[in-house]
């Protein structure tokens, strides 16, 4: 899906893992194994594939949270994923080029955290490095107000539309169990190698996004609460524009 993929870049979808449990009985000296009810559909295996979509965007946007991870890759390029989000909050990490960036937003503020190996991408003298090393050091830098180049780095996670818009008609592929949870696959004529599972069980949450390998996305911990989701305290922030003064 053209449009869903680049939106996943940004951030990502969400999935909700169900498992079945085997119950143990016994009576009058016999044992007999028997599985725990197949859990209820919901309906969404026999609606029409642009109804199923928008089913799993109206689950999406009641959702609290989630957790996408994965990579995708883009003119050869793969981008590691790595991200929790509530809402229009981030945090975790995208990994590319040898490079790693830790990614924070929250109530509005946004911070990142580069890995060595980002400065020397960017300048590879070793210069940069070195000098962020010793200005920052461990700590978050606070993105300057309409900064264009730290700040990028937000996708837009958030953006539930644009992640569930396809870019062209969609129809349903295969239905399967994936990652534990029954589902059916939809797929956009604009990008036929990309299926997204939607859960035909429960809410109907998109479960995972396959690509051929190193690419797809797996998805987990919806509604869930983060605990590393907060802001970092004062002292291990620096704020960007200080960093343009030295």
């Amino acid at each position: 899906m053209t449009d869903v993929m680049k939106a996943v870049r940004r951030a990502g979808l969400a999935a909700l893992t169900i498992t079945a449990a085997l119950l143990a009985g016994c009576g009058n000296g016999d044992k007999t194994d028997t599985k725990a009810p197949a859990a209820a559909g919901n309906g969404v295996a026999d609606a029409e594939p642009a109804a199923i979509l928008d089913k799993a965007r109206t689950a999406l946007k009641a959702a609290k949270s989630f957790h996408v991870k994965g990579a995708m890759s883009e003119n050869g390029e793969v981008t590691q994923i790595d991200l929790k989000v509530a809402g229009a909050d981030v945090v975790g990490t995208v990994a590319f080029s040898g490079a790693k960036l830790e990614m924070l937003a929250v109530g509005g503020t946004r911070y990142v955290r580069p890995d060595e190996a980002f400065w020397t991408m960017i300048d590879s003298s070793g210069k940069t490095a070195k000098l962020m090393k010793q200005a920052v050091g461990d700590k978050w830098i606070k993105p300057a107000a309409g900064d264009a180049s730290l700040g990028s780095f937000f996708f837009g996670a958030s953006d539930i539309e644009e992640m569930l818009t396809p870019g062209g008609t969609v129809t349903k592929g295969e239905a399967k169990t994936v990652d534990g949870v029954p589902a059916i696959g939809l797929v956009d004529s604009a990008d036929t190698k990309t299926v997204l599972y939607v859960a035909t069980t429960g809410e109907p949450y998109p479960v995972k996004m396959e690509r051929p390998a190193p690419e797809g996305l797996s998805f987990s911990e919806f509604n869930q609460t983060f605990a590393d989701l907060k802001a970092p305290p004062a002292a291990e922030v620096v704020d960007q524009a200080s960093l343009k003064k030295k």
